[in-house]
């Protein structure tokens, strides 16, 4: 009998666990069932893992996240899961013409230890071509500061492929194994992966808006542990064109004012390179354009998608009008749409730049002009700038020397893009940080020269 009474006890304790172990696992799974994203508690502790085919794209990692310095990821359960459907197409540019989003996606509760909501939801999508989660957070406080250390634990073997941060996003890439990557190491994002089974993946964001960038460093361990921007070294390009002072400012941790939204946190995935170059995953996370700004979306008539010639500051004669009608008629000849002025245009009078706006026009080629991003920070210099462009029939601006992806960086980033679709002007972004979708929100957004 008492044999009997400790097996039943037995049974009914490994039942119970199994209950709790399923209440605290939620899975979420691709279209076609090939990607599988599993959100768990391992010791009290929010993780995760990424699967493809039943082989490991992301061993099972730790979601660490704290807002003032308190975890909200620890000593939780996971609560109420919402789940639903996305299934879209849009118009794109690049590799392919419509992009698709389709995923099945899940929002999920986090609860305290005696069962009670937390206001922290983690948001979970899953692709064909991948996963994706954030968290939003509802604080008590109006203005908060979020700090984010969530790892990325890589299966033994896998080869990666990367540069550091020295330069920002203007690095030289290396492979390495990733068992050979050395504690302390930064990695920009996206960091791309080649695992043992023959697979791809890489590492990056989307949707980062209103808040730091991420990057990456390895913990010694195949983890890469993500990073904000006031836990980076500064690059060295920052710090030659910025101040000791702007420096120091961009080295503290960004204050968040109301919710805070995290970028999503991506897993790019494919069997082969074809299939990472094809995914639509990043710019799927974005919300799409305000028809307001842009009736047409991506096909508004103002926005044109053009090759350029450009005047760097060497070579090809001085930076003056003649030299730059020079360079219209070799864009013309060449069948190029755009002609870009180096910062020489700022030595020119107005009636010089409507000249060759008016000459090229009717070669069929447009003027951009470029500008130093820190003379746009202010909101009165950001309209006065766009506002010449407009009425000097100017079609584009190369904005450069970001060189930082600290909140405030980000935010003008946006600003940027709002203010010059409003003057109906189109934006090259150089100097920049990893893109992120942002164009599928701004689709004057015509490229960004980082990765």
């Amino acid at each position: 009998m008492k044999k009997r009474i400790g097996f039943f006890h037995v049974l009914f304790l490994f039942l119970c666990s199994a209950c709790a172990s399923a209440t605290d696992t939620t899975f979420v799974q691709s279209p076609d069932g090939a990607v599988h994203f599993k959100l768990f508690i391992q010791r009290h502790q929010l993780a995760y893992s990424v699967t493809f085919n039943q082989g490991t794209i992301i061993e099972p990692s730790p979601v660490l996240m704290t807002v003032n310095g308190i975890p909200v990821t620890e000593n939780i359960s996971l609560g109420k899961t919402e789940r639903y459907r996305i299934n879209e197409t849009y118009p794109w540019r690049g590799v392919h013409s419509v992009a698709v989003n389709d995923c099945n996606g899940a929002r999920i509760t986090l609860l305290d230890t005696g069962g009670q909501a937390r206001s922290v939801t983690v948001d979970i999508r899953v692709f064909n071509s991948g996963a994706a989660f954030r968290q939003v957070i509802v604080p008590d406080k109006p203005d908060n500061i979020p700090e984010e250390a969530t790892v990325f634990n890589i299966p033994s073997g896998s080869s990666i492929w990367y540069h550091d941060l020295y330069m920002h996003y203007e690095g030289v890439h290396v492979k390495k194994q990733i068992d050979s990557v050395q504690s302390g190491e930064w990695v920009a994002p996206p960091a791309t992966i080649k695992l043992p089974q023959g697979v791809y993946a890489s590492i990056t964001e989307a949707a980062l808006v209103n808040y730091s960038g991420m990057a990456l460093q390895a913990n010694g361990r195949n983890g890469m542990a993500l990073r904000l921007a006031d836990a980076q070294p500064t690059s060295y390009p920052y710090r030659l064109r910025y101040s000791a002072a702007d420096t120091l400012r961009l080295k503290q941790p960004a204050v968040v004012t109301g919710t805070i939204t995290t970028p999503w946190r991506v897993v790019i995935i494919g069997k082969d390179l074809n299939a990472m170059v094809n995914s639509d995953i990043v710019p799927d996370l974005n919300p799409p354009p305000d028809p307001a700004l842009f009736p047409e979306g991506m096909h508004t008539e103002w926005i044109k998608p053009g090759r350029a010639v450009w005047k760097y500051l060497n070579g090809g004669g001085d930076g003056t009008l003649e030299v730059m009608k020079h360079f219209t008629d070799g864009a013309a000849a060449l069948g190029f749409e755009h002609n870009i002025l180096e910062g020489f245009w700022t030595k020119w009078t107005d009636d010089q730049i409507k000249e060759l706006v008016d000459y090229s026009r009717k070669k069929g080629v447009s003027i951009w002009l470029w500008k130093h991003s820190k003379s746009l920070q202010d909101p009165a210099a950001r309209d006065s700038f766009f506002r010449k462009c407009s009425q000097l029939g100017v079609a584009g601006a190369k904005i450069d020397f970001f060189d930082h992806e600290a909140k405030e960086v980000i935010v003008l980033y946006a600003n940027i893009l709002k203010e010059a679709a409003k003057y109906h002007v189109m934006c090259d972004f150089h100097g920049a940080n990893k893109p992120t979708g942002l164009a599928r929100t701004y689709p004057n957004e015509l490229t960004r020269e980082a990765v």
